[in-house]
């Protein structure tokens, strides 16, 4: 049984460190709800996509975590740790956290540090360990493991595709004035070290909203 800050995690069908052979599992259900283009669906509710579409969006998502594994790999991670550091001088309520149940019920922001890929994510929730711990325990849906669908060259891995032992160093501001200042704290990185696929802020307009606030990066480089 494995404990990472504080919190007993569990493998689970994906492991506890993010492997290529379990990042792409097949679901042929359409999690949307809606209907992107007729012919990829097998029956006219558009709840299930053919097995023709499975395997080609299984072939771009692979493509696309190779794509992302191999921008991982160019990145520069002292200057990369440098800008943590920036960061947490300019803002300074920012602490590190060692146990995360210090944070259970606690709102604000939170920073996941992925020092193998030289990555942060900052998000902004009511409850800092709860949502971390979601982070952890929860996985794209296969249709959307690209954002937007198809988008091999560009889609960031999501955050939820890692796992938790991915995750290597945590901080947290504890603030009841959640989202104000999400987007900020986001741009205060240098974009390549960020793996936010959003813009800071609540997202209260469904899909097309996402979109427009939708991160993307060059991975053919």
């Amino acid at each position: 049984m494995a404990y990472h800050f504080g919190l007993k995690v569990l493998d689970g069908k994906r492991g506890l460190k993010l492997k290529r052979e379990k990042y792409a599992i097949v679901n042929n259900k359409n999690s949307f709800g809606i209907r992107f283009s007729r012919d990829i669906y097998v029956d006219e509710e558009a709840k299930i996509y053919t097995e023709q579409w499975c395997e080609k969006h299984l072939k771009e998502c692979l493509d696309n975590f190779d794509l992302n594994m191999k921008y991982f790999s160019l990145l520069d991670h002292n200057e990369f740790c440098t800008e943590i550091e920036k960061f947490l001088k300019k803002n300074s309520l920012f602490t590190e956290v060692y146990d995360l149940n210090s944070y259970d019920g606690k709102a604000g922001y939170y920073i996941m540090v992925l020092d193998e890929y030289s990555q942060v994510y900052i998000g902004t929730t009511k409850d800092i360990k709860k949502r971390i711990r979601q982070h952890w325990s929860n996985s794209k849906a296969f249709d959307r493991l690209l954002f937007p669908m198809g988008n091999v060259n560009s889609s960031i891995l999501s955050i939820d595709s890692f796992r938790a032992l991915d995750t290597s160093r945590i901080f947290a501001y504890v603030t009841n004035e959640t989202y104000i200042n999400e987007d900020k704290f986001i741009n205060q990185i240098p974009a390549e070290f960020v793996c936010n696929r959003l813009g800071g802020g609540k997202v209260t307009g469904g899909l097309l909203q996402a979109i427009t606030m939708m991160k993307e990066r060059n991975l053919r480089i």
